[in-house]
Formats: C-alpha cells, sequence, structure tokens
C-alpha cells in the first residue's frame, strides 16, 4: 500500500513540471499448441443418488451391470413386496424402497426404484433403450404359481446430472392417466419387454447424453432431498408407486413367491 502511494505522487508531480515522456512499444508474438485426446472411459461408472452427483453405494439388492459400446446399465432395482396376508379378495402390495450407503458410511437409508444409465461413449447422438420383462410368472419352490398377479408402476420422475431440460435428452415409461404400466411376463403375455428409459439421440451439447447419467424412478415428483436424512422413510416402508396386483383367482398360498426380471440395455449402431 505505501508504494502505491509513492508511485501515484511521484506520476502527478511529473505531469505538473511537464516532462512527460512518450514512447511506442513493439512487440512480438509466437503461437503454442495445446492438445487433448480422449477414449470411452472403462470400468464401472459409480452410481449416484438420483437428482444429484452424490456418489452412493447401493446395499441388500442387485448390484449386477451391463456395458454395451460404452453405455452402462449402472442400476436396477429388484422389487421385494415383503410379507403379507393371505385374502379372498383381489390385492395391490407395495414394494419395499431399495436401500444405499452414502460414500464412506454405513448408515443405510431407504430410496424409490430407480433405473440408472451412464453414457461415456463420447458420441453425440448414442440412440439406447432399457427395457425389462418378467422371465416367468411368480412360482414357489412345490410349483405352484400365480398365473395373474402383475408388477405394474404406476408414476416416474425422469432425472439427468447435467442437463438441466430433461424432456430433451430422455423419456420413460408411457403410463396411462390414473392407470398404471404392467411388467409383462414372457411365454405369457404377448407384448413384450417394454421400454423403461431411452434416449432421444440428440446431436447437440443440449441434448446429448454423452457424459452424463440418466436415470428413471418410479415414483411420481420424485424429490432427492426427501431421502438420505434422519427423517427419511424407514427401511422397511414402502414404495405406492409399484405395486404387486394379486387377483383372487391365483388362489395364493401361504409360501414364499419369486420371479426374475431381465432388465436388456440395447445401443443402436
Amino acid at each position: 500500500m505505501k508504494t502505491t502511494k509513492i508511485l501515484g505522487l511521484s506520476l502527478i508531480a511529473v505531469g505538473v513540471l511537464g516532462f512527460s515522456v512518450s514512447a511506442s512499444a513493439e512487440t512480438g508474438a509466437v503461437k503454442t499448441d495445446g492438445k487433448a485426446s480422449f477414449v470411452p472411459q472403462s470400468g464401472d461408472i459409480n452410481t449416484i443418488k438420483p437428482g444429484t452427483d452424490e456418489k452412493i453405494d447401493m446395499v441388500d439388492g442387485n448390484n449386477e451391470r451391463v456395458t454395451v459400446e460404452n453405455v452402462q446399465l449402472m442400476h436396477v432395482p429388484d422389487f421385494d413386496f415383503g410379507n403379507n396376508e393371505t385374502s379372498v379378495d383381489t390385492k395391490n402390495y407395495d414394494a419395499i424402497y431399495e436401500h444405499y450407503q452414502k460414500s464412506g458410511d454405513t448408515t443405510k437409508y431407504s430410496i424409490p426404484h430407480f433405473v440408472q444409465v451412464g453414457d461415456v461413449s463420447g458420441v453425440q447422438g448414442t440412440a439406447w433403450t432399457v427395457t425389462v420383462e418378467q422371465d416367468s410368472l411368480f412360482k414357489e419352490t412345490g410349483g405352484h404359481s400365480l398365473k395373474a398377479s402383475r408388477i405394474n408402476v404406476y408414476n416416474q420422475t425422469l432425472t439427468n446430472n447435467v442437463q438441466t431440460s430433461v424432456a430433451d435428452v430422455v423419456t420413460g415409461l408411457t403410463i396411462p392417466s390414473d392407470s398404471a404400466v404392467q411388467i409383462p411376463v414372457k411365454g405369457s403375455d404377448t407384448t413384450g419387454a417394454i421400454a423403461v428409459l431411452t434416449s432421444k439421440a440428440g446431436k447437440t451439447d443440449q441434448t446429448t447424453t454423452n457424459g452424463t447419467i440418466s436415470s428413471v424412478v418410479f415414483q411420481k415428483e420424485y424429490d432427492e432431498s426427501n431421502y438420505g436424512k434422519t427423517d427419511s422413510p424407514a427401511l422397511t416402508d414402502k414404495n405406492a408407486d409399484v405395486k404387486l396386483n394379486v387377483p383372487q383367482s391365483d388362489g395364493v398360498q401361504a409360501k414364499s413367491y419369486s420371479a426374475k426380471l431381465n432388465w436388456t440395455l440395447t445401443v443402436e449402431p
């Protein structure tokens, strides 16, 4: 501060005395190169909490993933409908929330069921889709099947961790108004696998999924701030937007039933 003030006074004094000096500066310049090249990311992409960039670890369920043409299906949900009473009526049973842990933490939190895809293709306009189909009927070990029982998804929320206009980059399920989408059973239903998350293959910086993570959360108006805190839903709480419909005609027995779901990632050439 002191040096600056003294220098200022000196300049004023010179101006008053009239000893100004004009000078013509000469410059020269050279140019150098800046270079960077990239290849698609290899290995697993960190699962994130939908609606954020927060890295999380899914627990108490499926952790398998698959990569096709540098697009990775990072997470698909298990559907656990818990323990329920038998009934002479048609019933809908809600699915228990999925569970996750924050990076470096052992505390478990609930979160709605979601599907997540990371695109590290390095290409704008990559067209990809995730479909699902139940591999077989719900069946217990003794062989009894629930022939008409189906999993139904009632609502969804789409997220992307980069693009602000999610509708410009991906689409989700086609859910009828005031109704649900039924997950078809292979060999029993004629509809075939249904698309749950699809890129729009946008070719601009604002519409591409390249370098981003997209999710479809099976909950109406999902808000990430409601999860991952002390007053979050309990680990035993259920998601009312995913239900197992069991018609009375299935004659459910007091046994444990299970089925497999096939989630398929397809990337267009």
